[in-house]
């Protein structure tokens, strides 16, 4: 069976593509540095020859010379930078679609923040890359260069540049060593903050309604001024040995100019390379003053490699990338059963047996906790059994081509959730179906007269930002959004939870239509109502299978027998 491209395999692809991009504006940040050499040498040159001279010609050829090497200096970095942009871009490019799906499918089983987390990285990572930040090791690859030309000018210069060099390296060291911590006890409680900051606001109809505001607001002025107080700590560390490191690279200046000034005076060296010194070991220092931010920059990348190579081998789904066209709707289930992961050794559901042929209808009934809604989305493939399998039409649920999948297959949640888009989008399932296949769906689920009262009908923005909706609303355009096309298999998880009686004999007809057209319907109800109508009713408690059968027996079963109240014997007169 073929499958669909494995992320991990990208994320690799895009890391070798980095190396070679990496060896590219490394070639071009080898002439970069090599030309910071024109302005110590064009000094020199004018002290030796120029001054001694008094020759403006001489001075004047220089200075074309000098300025052709910085044209040629800011051409190539500007080169550099682009290549920088350009890996950037174009791992967003290999990585984000990938990426995207891998954190949807992890986010199955690890929660939503999986998915945001995941695309968050995707563009930390594009701005590592863009920032620049890859050009530190390749300015650290060449400071033996800075260092041999001071130590060609004078030993003493050498040795006060490789002093430097050390000095400010252990200062980069000690500044991550003793930052990392604070830095990150203090992240994580900002983080803390913004979640149940985002978490109350999702829920401000709750906390307003039940007075929970001011116990709420108290909460969370106190985890606030935690982290602020975490953060503050390691800002003043932060700033402390900024300050020094400021500090130590004004002391090497002062070191350098006074050791020159030293040498000129003992006639061990010419007054030109005082200069010349100075901008040498300024460029030869630069790359390890910047390693304390850099070299942090570096870590956190790792980090989001890490955190990516995750999301891309968790969310690896054993699923097919053959298209396959459901031609029927006969849905089986063989020995089904489902393990909830982290949920311990207890299934959710076991050993769960049924077939359903084409235009039947199963209603699916329970206790709360028996295992239906994990049922439904078995079947539709959202999660993979763990042991037995179920099967649309001959092939794995689970296992199936998603889009052919979703070609076939009608879903509504037990919460119908709508996405950010209009009324149209959402129905139409953010795809190609023309707007004759949108209205259809709406009038087959009753809702296309509902939509017309909307400020602005099927173009009505919907989802965060958009027209508000109540749930009954929701929900029926939600099962529009099931109904669209030609569905085989119809999953319905409490499909009239807010629903009134007119929404529900909407829904009623909309599901013998399906029938009719010959989908399999599978509905998830606690009202018994719905399922006037079901050919079989499958009763699930504790996870298992209790009872499959046509309808009317399996609620002949349920119904309590009335006992047969004792004849009375008449009493003859005598």
């Amino acid at each position: 069976m073929t499958r669909r491209a494995d992320p991990a395999g990208r994320l690799d692809e895009t890391l070798r593509d980095l190396l070679h991009g990496g060896v590219a504006a490394g070639a071009v940040g080898f002439f970069v540095n090599l030309l910071h050499l024109g302005l110590p040498l064009f000094t020199i040159q004018v002290y030796s020859r120029v001054l001694s001279s008094g020759s403006v010609e001489t001075l004047t050829a220089l200075a074309i010379l000098a300025l052709t090497l910085l044209a040629f200096q800011t051409l190539l970095d500007v080169m550099r930078q682009r290549i920088f942009v350009i890996l950037a871009n174009r791992t967003v490019a290999r990585l984000g679609k990938p990426v995207f799906e891998a954190a949807i499918e992890s986010s199955l089983t690890k929660g939503p923040q999986a998915a945001s987390g995941a695309m968050q990285d995707v563009s930390e990572l594009r701005a590592f890359l863009a920032g620049g930040a890859l050009a530190l090791p390749l300015d650290l690859a060449f400071a033996p260069v800075f260092l041999l030309a001071l130590f060609l000018l004078h030993p003493v210069y050498g040795f006060v540049g490789l002093g430097g060099a050390l000095a400010l390296g252990v200062a980069a060291i000690a500044t991550e060593l003793l930052l990392r911590g604070p830095s990150k006890e203090g992240t994580q409680a900002t983080a803390r903050v913004n979640g149940e900051t985002a978490e109350a606001i999702r829920h401000a109809e709750l906390i307003t309604a039940m007075g929970m505001l001011p116990a709420l607001a108290r909460r969370w002025r106190l985890a606030q001024n935690r982290a602020i107080e975490m953060s503050e700590r390691g800002a003043k560390l932060a700033r402390l040995l900024s300050t020094l490191t400021r500090t130590l690279r004004v002391v090497l200046q002062i070191a350098v100019i006074g050791s020159a000034a030293y040498l000129v005076i003992e006639d061990k060296v010419s007054a030109s390379t005082i200069f010349a010194a100075t901008v040498l070991t300024g460029r030869l220092l630069l790359p390890f003053e910047q390693t304390a931010s850099g070299w942090k920059q570096w870590l956190e990348a790792r980090a989001v490699l890490d955190r990516l190579k995750g999301v891309t081998r968790d969310g690896v789904a054993a699923r097919s990338a053959t298209p396959v066209e459901i031609e029927s709707g006969r849905l089986v289930a063989e020995r089904l059963s489902y393990f909830a992961p982290g949920g311990g050794s207890r299934p959710v559901l076991q050993n769960i047996n049924f077939s359903l042929e084409s235009g039947m209808m199963m209603g699916v009934i329970g206790p709360s906790g028996a295992g239906k809604s994990s049922l439904s989305r078995l079947i539709v493939g959202i999660a993979q059994p763990s042991a037995g399998g179920l099967y649309l039409d001959g092939q794995s649920t689970f296992a199936h081509e998603r889009e052919s999948f979703g070609r076939a297959v009608g879903y509504l949640p037990q919460e119908p959730t709508l996405l950010t888009g209009t009324v149209r989008d959402n129905i139409a399932r953010f795809g190609d179906h023309d707007m004759a296949a949108v209205v259809r769906a709406a009038r087959a689920a009753g809702v296309h007269e509902l939509i017309g009262s909307l400020p602005q009908g099927y173009a009505t923005p919907l989802g965060s930002g958009g027209h508000p909706l109540s749930g009954g609303q929701r929900q029926r355009i939600a099962l529009a959004r099931a109904l669209i096309g030609t569905p085989r298999l119809i999953v319905l998880d409490e499909p009239n939870s807010n629903l009134d009686a007119e929404g529900e004999a909407a829904l009623v007809a909309a599901i013998e239509t399906a029938r009719a057209a010959g989908a399999t319907v599978v509905v998830v109800a606690q009202r018994m109502s719905i399922l006037n109508r079901a050919d079989r009713l499958l009763r699930l408690q504790d996870g298992a299978m209790v009872q499959f059968g046509p309808r009317d027996e399996v609620m002949q079963a349920l119904t309590p027998q009335r006992p047969q109240p004792p004849r009375r014997r008449r009493e003859i007169a005598s």
